[in-house]
């Protein structure tokens, strides 16, 4: 992992919007009853979900029964007060919030063959643009399935770089930006104050029971401006409902593939307006996979195959 020299930051305020909170039903009556148990039963679907998509990944069998082993330890050091770190893929993995080594069960599935399994037979992954890299599941995962991707990572959150920097220092050809995307820029984020590795440069979008807290960050307004690259193979962008601002900083770039989590209905734009840009700035695309979703889910994994991809 590469941790360049940082450029002077662009200053320019982001400004998100809210929605009321929702007052949950109290719990002796008989609505909330019915609330503890359906959030109950979206418990056990997610953890019976997480684990169809690990026992139906790529991952080879006996690494996918010592990940279990490898969690309980990772609780038990946790409960005492040690670092938080969980054996993933056969390495280290440091996280701040106690649900991420379950949420990691659902990562091989979704690199191995959400997106690695929908691109074009024989085309090789070289070169990775990773906007909102979060810990570095992503990163992490991808280069388990393709050693030889040289992935750009950009993170704004700066209460989880140590984790991510941690996570990624042994895979060379991973380079950490830790820095915001934005036409516009961002002087700050929102995240939730009892889990650091949740947050949004829109406060409407960060998904916790209190009050958001503010941290600075630094932006840019093109990638190419400290990459130095102009061509990627994959684009991944995960950037919690500001997908849009951040594909304009790629104007001007060749990208062949295009993998974005798109915030679902509580999203700040129509997607509509996402797909013209896209068509506009990278040319012609085909659908090449897109996740299940409904009124309910929060964010659509869309994957976009580029007419200009002939390898």
């Amino acid at each position: 992992m590469v941790h360049p020299t940082d450029p002077a930051a662009v200053t320019a305020v982001s400004k998100g919007g809210g929605s009321a909170p929702r007052v949950p039903a109290q719990g002796g009556s008989p609505e909330g009853r019915a609330e503890g148990n359906r959030r109950t039963g979206d418990t056990n679907l997610r953890l019976w979900q997480r684990n169809r998509a690990w026992w139906g990944s790529g991952v080879g069998f006996g690494a996918k029964l010592r990940y279990y082993g490898d969690m309980t330890a990772s609780y038990v050091r946790a409960v005492r007060g040690r670092p938080r770190i969980v054996r993933y893929l056969d390495r280290p993995f440091a996280y701040d919030t106690m649900t991420t080594p379950l949420a990691l069960q659902s990562c091989p599935r979704e690199v191995g063959t959400d997106v690695l399994g929908n691109l074009r037979p024989g085309f090789r992954l070289r070169s990775v643009l990773d906007v909102g890299g979060h810990l570095g599941q992503f990163a992490v995962t991808l280069r388990h399935f393709a050693p030889g991707a040289e992935i750009d990572v950009f993170e704004p959150n700066g209460r989880i770089l140590p984790h991510l920097e941690a996570n990624t220092t042994a895979l060379r050809g991973v380079r950490i930006w830790p820095y915001a995307l934005g036409a516009h820029g961002a002087e700050e984020m929102f995240v939730d104050p009892d889990r650091s590795s949740t947050g949004s440069l829109i406060a409407g979008l960060v998904d916790c029971p209190g009050t958001p807290r503010r941290i600075p960050v630094r932006s840019i307004g093109d990638p190419s401006s400290v990459t130095g690259r102009q061509e990627y193979d994959l684009v991944r962008v995960a950037a919690a409902g500001a997908e849009l601002d951040v594909l304009k900083c790629m104007a001007g770039m060749t990208v062949h593939y295009l993998y974005v989590e798109l915030a679902g209905p509580r999203g700040i734009f129509p997607h509509s307006e996402l797909l013209v840009l896209v068509r506009r700035q990278f040319g012609d695309f085909r659908i090449v996979f897109q996740g299940a979703a409904d009124r309910r889910t929060p964010y659509v994994p869309l994957m976009l195959e580029f007419a200009g991809s002939p390898r």
